[in-house]
């Protein structure tokens, strides 16, 4: 493997020895942004809490610029303003004074194990103590109904729901292979994925930013205002409901889709209720002690 600590570049303002933050909160792209969640998430957090970018990775030795091709303007007789990507980390400071770390940009294609390393470097430079990193993705959600977060973490300890899903194989991303490597370093990490209605993937859908906003806030005891994009989402939920009012069958699918929605909401409950129900593991214990002790009994001996 190259260097992995080269591969990061520092701004010329930035003292990397004066920087300190307890999270570091990732949105790099993948296959899907689904509703444009991670896009929206970087662009209220960049635009609405104060903050300075630290570096950049060196897009050349990442990406591939072919699979990935940036945009540049013909404009009458020549090109302009061709802006290549950035994959940059930011330092912000929330609503309440705390700073937190923000790794943005679109999926490193090349040099996996590399970035993965660089990205680790820089959190225990940082002395970072949890990673969290954000995406949305297309579910069968209607979207009038609150957005399912759905929650994993390095260490299954850290959450506080049962799992929605079961074991299954899928193609990785570069996200995905990060949460390997860090946990295998020994860091904690958390990932918060937005369900977002399909029907809805492929534009802004604000609900979604909202709810991992909302998430991360609650996760990384973070104070981040989300005033403005309820806005955003006020507007966007109000198109969408004047269009399925007037088709009768996208009307049809949403009731569908509400329906399959309660009825999972209410099955997580009662697995919920139950799960408080049963005995500790203590209680167990001192059952199966009390069991053992009346095996040694008259009644015992009798047979």
């Amino acid at each position: 493997m190259l260097d992995p600590v080269s591969l990061f570049i520092y701004e010329d303002h930035v003292d990397q020895r004066t920087v300190r933050a307890n999270t570091l909160v990732v949105t790099l792209g993948s296959f899907m942004d689904a509703g444009h969640s991670q896009a929206i998430v970087d662009r209220h957090l960049l635009d609405s809490l104060s903050g300075h970018q630290l570096g950049h990775f060196d897009m050349d030795q990442v990406l591939d610029y072919a699979g990935h091709r940036p945009v540049v303007t013909f404009d009458r007789d020549h090109l302009k303003d061709y802006e290549p990507p950035q994959i940059t980390l930011h330092q912000l400071t929330d609503a309440a004074g705390n700073d937190f770390l923000l790794l943005q940009g679109p999926e490193p294609s090349l040099q996996w194990e590399r970035m993965a390393a660089s990205v680790a470097h820089l959190i225990e430079q940082f002395d970072v103590q949890q990673t969290v990193l954000l995406q949305g993705i297309p579910a069968p959600a209607p979207h009038t109904r609150p957005t399912v977060i759905t929650q994993y973490a390095s260490d299954p300890t850290l959450l506080e729901e049962e799992p929605v899903f079961g074991s299954f194989q899928m193609s990785a991303t570069f996200g995905s292979a990060l949460t390997v490597r860090l946990d295998e370093a020994g860091h904690d990490v958390r990932g918060l994925v937005a369900h977002v209605p399909h029907y809805l993937a492929e534009g802004d859908y604000a609900p979604a930013a909202i709810a991992l906003l909302g998430e991360l806030s609650k996760t990384a005891s973070l104070d981040i205002p989300t005033s403005a994009l309820e806005v955003a989402a006020a507007a966007t939920l109000a198109g969408v409901t004047e269009q399925v009012e007037a088709s009768d069958e996208v009307g049809e699918v949403v009731r569908q889709l509400e329906q399959n929605y309660d009825a999972f909401v209410e099955g997580r409950r009662r697995i919920t209720a139950e799960a408080e129900n049963l005995p500790s593991a203590d209680e167990i214990g001192a059952e199966f002690e009390d069991f053992l002790k009346g095996l040694g009994g008259p009644d015992a001996s009798a047979n």
